[in-house]
Formats: structure tokens, C-alpha cells, sequence
């Protein structure tokens, strides 16, 4: 709002406006002195009574002053194009040289029953356009004024006008002093009408013309916080810690409203502390003073109760646990809202202004909705933590006991402790197949833990993927010739390298080929290409033509543990985490992964990975 009405009082609109319309003024004039030159020459032509030396010099001046004009005009638009008083006054100009032509023209062509003294209501019209209205009835006036002057002294005889252009109807020289009165009101009505309805029409157009102007900025304005908080939600969604969640929600809510400062206060396990978790904006002094009690912090208290926000000015002392400390770190005015999960209270976060600044209820709102953007945040990451720790957890805990069951299996099958019959040997191999599915699912279990943990970035480095993929192609071509299943390999030569690394492009490489040729009958083709692509990313494509997937079953696939209905009848082999693992391996590689399928015609994977060059 502030940046709107400033635009408002200095009024930029209108100065551009006023420039421009200057100019436009001094291109009209041009049009007017050529028709006028091309009527003093048909009046000649036509041998019409016309005082052709006198309208020429008429003519001539308007020539010289619009050059002059015209010359001010680019000066002006050079050197003061942020001042409006110079315009006003090169408009104020040249409306004064045309009246003062316009009534020179009037004089040799009639007088007052010139017809060119409608011309005059053109002149009314500009300066109700050009400047303040005042100025368009001062301009009427002097005009009337000086077209009675001009009547009377007429009409006594005491000046002797040129011949008349046109010598009937209104304009005729025969009417009586009562009949010439009466079209003299008339004229002046006509002119001072123009004058009013002018001005009005130019109030009702600025007036429309502000509150466009403000709602231009509030709605600029409301696209900046928008775009901010886009940028911060992003920001926020791939945090792996919660202290670099909350540094950037403070530190982007700050951005998005424009203030000093922003905090975030969590409460202790008892609900009667608050603990200063992140601030952007506050200086060490203030936050030296440690923890806040809640009973002696009137403006958190009513947080904590159940208050939708709160807003504190510095004035009310009694509403803050530190008053002095709030003066000296130069905060007026503060707003508070409840950072909660559902229905509980997880903490405060507040916003400090150097204003004494009376929140509107809009504001109030949208800073609502940044608070529980952030807490939804947090919530979503506190579980991706705990399902992190879980997954880790249950890995490490059932690895133990399944080798070792694995082990004791493995010792009755070879016969070591007794020799079995054909059917007790067929169900120790199906329980050593269940023990290896199981530990396949641990270890990508572990895999997925272990990746989701780190909370450093992977440093990724320049890497050529045409030798890994031929590498990793090579692999999987003894498992595809065991299948009976045809592996192609297609690669572009003199591809530029991926910012990468070799365990995640492993890890990806390894998920989608194995589905591919596990879900892929025998007979069938799996292919691979790599390319490059017309905006410079590289492209990897692994197609097959096997089962497919069911299409309402497509959104799901990058789900932890979800294995499409068709490919659970097919065998029982999957973890269902195979396409997770890829997923996360595509987006730490900054990356995109697409799948197109259709049931019973195979399955497209499409990853795109932009090349180094075009990231450096």
C-alpha cells in the first residue's frame, strides 16, 4: 500500500501524461497550419474576400512559435522529464500563442461573427485536458471576455474588422444589438458548458485513474509476496534439518512482509518457556536475555490461550516481558500468531516492524498463512525424520536374525546335520527364496535410510554417463540372456558430462533396468538409449515391451512399498521400493524421472539430467 499511494502523490501517471499530451498539442498544430495554409490558398483561388497578406503573416508566426515550442517540448523531455511545472508552463504557452493567433484570424475574417470563433471552445477542451481544471474556466472567461469586448467595440464602430469569410445565417453583420447579445450568450454558454463538462469528464477519468493506479500496486505488490512465499515453501520443502526449516522460514517471511525482523519461539515440554528457536533480524543483545516467561509476556500469553494473533505496540509496555530491550532494538509494533499441527500449540512466530504499524486484517491473514505453511512444514518433516529413524531402525534390528536364519537353512539343506528327503529339501530352497526377498528388502531398506539421512547435499562432480551406462548395460546382459530377453543399447557419441555421482547414477541405473527385464516375458526386448536433447539436457530411456501398468495405478508407483497389481501376480520378487530409490537418485542429480505405461504394451522411463556445462 505504501509504494501505491506514494506513486499517487508525486502523481507519475499524470506527469507522463502531461508530456505527452504537450507534444501531441504541438503535432496537432502542425495539422492545423496545414489546413489553414491550404484554405488561404483556396480562398484565393476561389477569389473569396480574404485578407490573404495578413493570414499569411498569421500563418507564419504559428510556423516559428510551434518550432519553438517544439524545441522546448525535447528539452524538457530531456533534462525535466521528472518536473511537472515546466510542461504546465510550455502548455500554458502555447495555448496563449494560439488564442492570441486564433483572434488575430477572427479579426480579418469577420470580427465577432467570424465563424472561426468556434474554435475557441478547442482551446477550452485542451486546457481541461492538459492542466487543472481551474484553468479551463480562466481560459473560457478570458475568452468570452474578450469575444464581448471584441462585439462591442465592433458594434460602436470603434474598431472596423476585415471583410467577413462568411456573410449569412449566424454569422451574418446585419443583426441588431439585442440579436448580437443574444448570440454572444449563447457563444459564452457554449463555452463555459465546455469548460464544465470537460473538468467533470477529467475528474471522473483521474479519479478512476488513481484507484486503478493503487489497485495496479496492491495487486503488483501481492504477486511479489506471492512469488516470495513460493520461493520460500520451495525452499523449506527440501530441508533434511529442522534448525535450516525454521532459518529459512523466518528468513523468508521477512522477505515476503517486508520487515525487520522474524522469530520463531517454541515452547518447552512444561508450556511455560519459550525458547528463541530461529531469528533473522535480532541482534545477540536481545536474544541474550534468554528464554521468555510466558506469565510475564502478555502479547505470547494470549498466543498460547488460543488467540488467533495478536498486535503489540512498543507504546504498551505492560504487554511485553522486556520493553526496553524491545525500544532498543529499534522495534514499534509486532504481530504474533499460534505455530501449531492441528490443534496443538507448537510454538510462536512473530514478526517485528520499525514502524508503529497497525496490521490490517489482510495482512494479519496472509502472515496466518505463512505461519501454518511453516508448521505443516515442520510436521511433514518430523515425520519424514521419524520414518527415516524407523526405517534404519528396522532394518539394522531384522538384519541379524534372517542371516542367521539363512545361515541355519542353508546348513540343512547341504545335509550337515542329517540328511532330508526331496519334499523337506524343496521347502527349506522356499524359505531360503523368502529369506532373500526379505533381504533384499532390508538392504533397500537401509539403502533408502541411509540416503534419507544425510543431511549434507552429495557433492556432485563432472561425469561422462556414456561409460557408466555401457558398464551397467554390460552387467545386466547375462541376467537378460538367462531371461531370453533381447537388450539394446543405443548412445549418441560425444555427449557433454552430468554434474553426478557414480553411486546414485548406480542406483538409478540398477532399479529401472532390473524392472525392466524382470517384468519383461521372455522373447521380448528391452532397450536403452542415451541422447542428447534440442535444449541440452541429456535424455536416458529404458523401454520394454512387458506387462505394463495398470493406468489408475500410475500416480502411485513412487510410493514406498507399492507394487502394481499385475506385476504382484507375475512373481513375487519386489520390494516395491526399486522406483523410490530411482526417484530420489533422479532428484539429487538434478534431475527429472517420467514413466509412460500402458497395461500389456510395456513401460517408457524417461529421465532428464542437464549437463554440466549448463548448470556451470
Amino acid at each position: 500500500m505504501g509504494l501505491a499511494k506514494e506513486l499517487v502523490a508525486q502523481q507519475v501517471f499524470f506527469r507522463r501524461e502531461l508530456s505527452e499530451r504537450v507534444g501531441w498539442f504541438i503535432g496537432l498544430r502542425w495539422v492545423a497550419i496545414v489546413f489553414a495554409t491550404i484554405g488561404t490558398w483556396a480562398g484565393h483561388r476561389l477569389e473569396l474576400q480574404l485578407s490573404i497578406g495578413p493570414i499569411a503573416v498569421i500563418v507564419g508566426g504559428m510556423v516559428a512559435y510551434n518550432l519553438l515550442f517544439l524545441f522546448i517540448c525535447r528539452y524538457l523531455r530531456r533534462f525535466s522529464s521528472d518536473h511537472e511545472r515546466p510542461f504546465e508552463i510550455c502548455a500554458h504557452g502555447q495555448i496563449l500563442c494560439d488564442l492570441t493567433a486564433l483572434f488575430a484570424l477572427i479579426f480579418f475574417t469577420g470580427g465577432f461573427h467570424s465563424p472561426f470563433l468556434f474554435f475557441a471552445l478547442l482551446h477550452i477542451i485542451l486546457a481541461g485536458i492538459l492542466l487543472e481544471p481551474v484553468y479551463a474556466y480562466v481560459y473560457s472567461g478570458a475568452i468570452v471576455t474578450a469575444m464581448g469586448l471584441l462585439g462591442v467595440l465592433q458594434h460602436t464602430g470603434a474598431i472596423t474588422p476585415h471583410a467577413m469569410l462568411v456573410d449569412r445565417l449566424v454569422f451574418a453583420s446585419g443583426f441588431s444589438a439585442v440579436e448580437t447579445l443574444l448570440i454572444f450568450a449563447i457563444l459564452a454558454t457554449a463555452m463555459l458548458a465546455t469548460a464544465f463538462l470537460v473538468t467533470t469528464i477529467k475528474r471522473s477519468l483521474r479519479v478512476k485513474g488513481r484507484t486503478l493506479l493503487v489497485f495496479c500496486q496492491e495487486l503488483e505488490m501481492a504477486n511479489a509476496k506471492l512469488t516470495a512465499l513460493y520461493t520460500m515453501v520451495k525452499q523449506m520443502a527440501v530441508c533434511t534439518d529442522f534448525q535450516e526449516l525454521m532459518d529459512a522460514a523466518t528468513y523468508g517471511t521477512a522477505r515476503v512482509m517486508g520487515v525487520k525482523a522474524c522469530s520463531i519461539k517454541l515452547l518447552d515440554d512444561q508450556h511455560r518457556l519459550l525458547r528463541f528457536a530461529s531469528t533473522y533480524g535480532l541482534s545477540q543483545d536481545y536474544l541474550d536475555r534468554g528464554e521468555i516467561d510466558i506469565e510475564k509476556s502478555p502479547i505470547n500469553r494470549k498466543i498460547i490461550n488460543g488467540a488467533l494473533y495478536t498486535i503489540g505496540k512498543i507504546e504498551e509496555k505492560d504487554y511485553f516481558q522486556y520493553p526496553e530491550n524491545i525500544l532498543k532494538e529499534g522495534i514499534a509494533s509486532m504481530i504474533c500468531l499460534p505455530l501449531k499441527v492441528e490443534k496443538r500449540v507448537l510454538g510462536v512466530f512473530c514478526v517485528y516492524s520499525e514502524a508503529s504499524f497497525n496490521f490490517s486484517d489482510q495482512e494479519a491473514a496472509f502472515f496466518a498463512l505463512v505461519t501454518e505453511l511453516t508448521a505443516l512444514a515442520m510436521q511433514n518433516l518430523n515425520s519424514e525424520l521419524n520414518k527415516t529413524w524407523f526405517l534404519q531402525k528396522a532394518a539394522h534390528q531384522l538384519r541379524s536374525p534372517l542371516a542367521a536364519v539363512d545361515t541355519s537353512l542353508k546348513v540343512l539343506r547341504k545335509a550337515y546335520v542329517g540328511t532330508l528327503n526331496e519334499k523337506q529339501t524343496e521347502l527349506v530352497l522356499q524359505c531360503e527364496r523368502r529369506i532373500e526377498s526379505l533381504s533384499k528388502l532390508i538392504q533397500d531398506l537401509l539403502k533408502l535410510g541411509i540416503k534419507r539421512a544425510e543431511s549434507d547435499p552429495v557433492a556432485l562432480r563432472p561425469l561422462a554417463l556414456e561409460p557408466l551406462v555401457r558398464q551397467f548395460a554390460a552387467v545386466f546382459q547375462t541376467e537378460a540372456r538367462e531371461k531370453k530377453v533381447t537388450l539394446t543399447l543405443a548412445i549418441e557419441p560425444h555427449l557433454p558430462p552430468i554434474l553426478g555421482d557414480e553411486a546414485l547414477v548406480d542406483d538409478l541405473f540398477t532399479n529401472l533396468l532390473s524392472n525392466a527385464i524382470k517384468y519383461t516375458p521372455s522373447g521380448e526386448t528391452v532397450s536403452v538409449s542415451l541422447q542428447k536433447e534440442r535444449d541440452g539436457r541429456l535424455c536416458l530411456q529404458i523401454t520394454d515391451s512387458g506387462i505394463g501398468i495398470p493406468k489408475e495405478q500410475l500416480p502411485r508407483l513412487f510410493t514406498e512399498f507399492f507394487r502394481a497389481e499385475n506385476a504382484k501376480a507375475l512373481t513375487n520378487q519386489g520390494t516395491g521400493l526399486g522406483l523410490v530409490i530411482a526417484k530420489e537418485a533422479v532428484d539429487r542429480l538434478r534431475g527429472t524421472i517420467q514413466l509412460v505405461s500402458r497395461e500389456n504394451q510395456g513401460t517408457r522411463v524417461i529421465c532428464h539430467f542437464p549437463a554440466a556445462t549448463e548448470i556451470g
